[in-house]
């Protein structure tokens, strides 16, 4: 018994798993993990790490299905195109792990300064736009 999905039930499913395995990594990881070293943050600052530590962390994880599906395209369609969208895929993942805070601490750095909804608004932005080509690429 084979169960045909939609691309929209596809996509809405893979969305729904990278929110609940972000949420998870954010209310997991102690506050240390992505906090800069001099000190406790205001909450309101706080709040705005998490945030983008969760934005990030769901564009890193959505950008690694659409790289597995842009993987699989390749293989059955070797060409330039599609070569062009497993590369832009592979990039804009490598943005989204080299952007998050967390990833950041790990490697020794202290995390940007970036305050305000325009630190992580941006990448809102591109997580939209990460939902749309994994829509796409479904049909």
């Amino acid at each position: 018994m084979k169960r045909d999905l939609k691309p929209r039930s596809i996509t809405a499913l893979v969305t729904g798993i990278a929110i609940i395995l972000a949420f998870g990594l954010v209310f997991v990881l102690p506050e240390r993990l992505y906090s800069p070293p001099w000190g406790m943050l205001p909450p309101e600052i706080a709040i705005l790490f998490q945030i983008k530590v969760f934005i990030t962390t769901l564009n890193f994880l959505l950008l690694l299905t659409l790289t597995a599906i842009y993987i699989t395209l390749y293989r059955d369609l070797p060409n330039k195109y599609t070569r062009s969208l497993l590369l832009l895929s592979l990039t804009l993942l490598l943005y989204a792990f080299t952007s998050n805070p967390v990833v950041q601490v790990v490697f020794g750095f202290s995390p940007r300064p970036d305050i305000g909804v325009f630190g992580f608004l941006p990448d809102l932005f591109i997580g939209i736009a990460i939902v749309v080509l994994l829509y796409q690429s479904q049909t």
